[in-house]
């Protein structure tokens, strides 16, 4: 088993925690024999975590008015401060907290209204809703300036998800979509901080991602072999049509599930060569785009030149209605994209940024249903997130200006 210790806390908890400390003296630091005072010669430390309970405040605000009694002068009085809710109940700090609570801890309104009355707070879902939506309203430039900066990108990723949406009159919810949009070049240590921004549909035709792409300066388009992706190969720009790169991950999970579930030695065999591909870009992340093309070129490009024939043959030798010969042709059919990061250094083998940027949206489907009006907040708001948990991650001096 590998060792978890490296991954805990204990011995090394976050310099940023406030330290309490506490002294237990013995009863008494005299010595039993009457010799006196006992001298201190060391001491025994152990550091545990505490926590204080989240507790909610009244900010009482009192704007006294002033007046000179000698003469007829107006009152001075100091202006009441702007609030996102005017003449509203909550802080600034209100809001926060229960948008990070619903987009970044998945909890959504019904349960943060039942948590927030344990302490006697009356809030329904609709005021917390209301509270949200007035948030998105002074957080929109920040999405726009994420917008612009993706627009400068070079290389994108990109992947849809679905989302129930409440359809109001018929008593039942519909399918919505919703696409995340990437930029993340730490793969290939760029220059530019990690990007991700959310978008809703009501469906997923590519028309959608031409729409959400649209004034994009980018050349690549790192996705999965959705066909309503290739309609971008055909759009018309300045910059030329999208160049599409396609994910080894989708493939690979195709020949893993077909290895689990029939033992297929040709799906067992296919996978032993995809994690070769893999071996070696894990020796190079990181690296600069020219040191990865080189090492691509030296080690992968043989594998993946070796990888084609084979394919083709063990094609040639089953069942052209199996699933193992629909996975084999998924392979074929999309090879010129799955061999792009040949070509590029600053390519990556798979779409997993931006799957790994959609998966808290997965989580928080599971935990909440969305009003298709609301929607647009919703991927605002889960996009500003993903920024405040890149910001943490990300060294200094990479934060988006």
């Amino acid at each position: 088993m590998p060792d978890q210790g490296s991954h805990r806390n204990r011995g090394c908890l976050p310099a940023h925690l406030p330290r309490v400390e506490r002294i237990i003296e013995p009863a008494s630091t005299l010595c039993p024999c009457g010799c006196g005072a006992m001298t201190k010669i060391g001491e025994d430390v152990s550091k545990r975590l505490g926590v204080i309970p989240a507790q909610w405040r009244v900010l009482v605000t009192r704007r006294p008015k002033y007046i000179c009694r000698h003469c007829s002068g107006p009152v001075v009085q100091a202006h009441a401060p702007e609030h996102v809710v005017p003449s509203g109940l909550p802080t600034e700090a209100a809001i926060a907290h229960v948008i990070v609570s619903k987009f970044g801890d998945h909890a959504p309104f019904y349960r943060q209204a039942e948590i927030y009355a344990r302490q006697g707070i009356r809030l329904d879902r609709a005021t917390l809703g209301n509270w949200s939506g007035r948030a998105c309203f002074h957080l929109q430039p920040i999405a726009d300036h994420m917008r612009r900066r993706l627009a400068m990108a070079d290389r994108l990723f990109m992947d849809e998800t679905t989302a129930p949406v409440l359809d109001p009159g018929r008593g039942q919810t519909k399918k919505g979509y919703f696409w995340a949009i990437v930029s993340d070049d730490r793969g290939h240590s760029g220059p530019s901080p990690p990007i991700v921004l959310f978008r809703y549909a009501p469906g997923r035709s590519g028309a959608f991602a031409e729409q959400f792409l649209d004034g994009s300066c980018g050349h690549f388009l790192q996705c999965d072999a959705y066909d309503g992706y290739d309609r971008l190969t055909e759009v018309a720009r300045p910059q030329g049509p999208w160049t599409l790169v396609h994910c080894w991950s989708h493939l690979r999970r195709r020949f893993v599930k077909l290895a689990r579930n029939s033992k297929s030695p040709i799906a067992e065999a296919a996978v032993r060569h995809i994690a070769q591909l893999y071996t070696i870009e894990a020796m190079v992340r990181g690296s600069s785009p020219d040191i990865r093309l080189a090492a691509r070129r030296e080690h992968s490009l043989p594998m993946v030149a070796a990888l084609k024939p084979w394919f083709e043959k063990q094609l040639s030798m089953i069942s052209s209605g199996s699933t193992l010969a629909e996975d084999i042709r998924y392979a074929l059919n999309h090879w010129q994209g799955l061999t792009r990061f040949l070509e590029d250094g600053r390519l990556e083998l798979d779409t997993n940024p931006v799957e790994n940027a959609i998966r808290p949206v997965c989580l928080t489907r599971k935990n909440a249903l969305l009003h298709e009006v609301g929607a647009e907040n919703w991927a605002l708001l889960a996009s500003l997130i993903e920024e405040m948990n890149a910001q943490i991650a990300r060294p200094k001096g990479t934060c988006l200006h």
